[in-house]
């Protein structure tokens, strides 16, 4: 039994789809969400879209705001 490799790819979709499901699930809105985390609201919306990596830091800033263990937003 082969198990798939998982790429940056695929962890910055999970990443992105994660982040905005549960941005929309708390009602913020995009500008609002990056202004808790103290991040330009484009940056966030280069996240929501996988544009972009996050570091360690990013990624428990994103989970505080959204009120998410950081490990579930890249789990599958």
């Amino acid at each position: 039994m082969s198990r798939s490799r998982v790429t940056g790819e695929i962890l910055r979709v999970r990443l992105a789809k994660k982040v905005r499901t549960s941005r929309n699930k708390l009602h913020l809105t995009l500008k609002a969400a990056a202004g808790h985390a103290k991040i330009h609201w484009r940056h966030w919306q280069k996240i929501e879209a996988a544009e972009v990596n996050v570091s360690l830091q990013m990624l428990v800033r994103l989970g505080t705001v959204l009120s998410v263990d950081p490990g579930d937003l890249i789990g599958t």
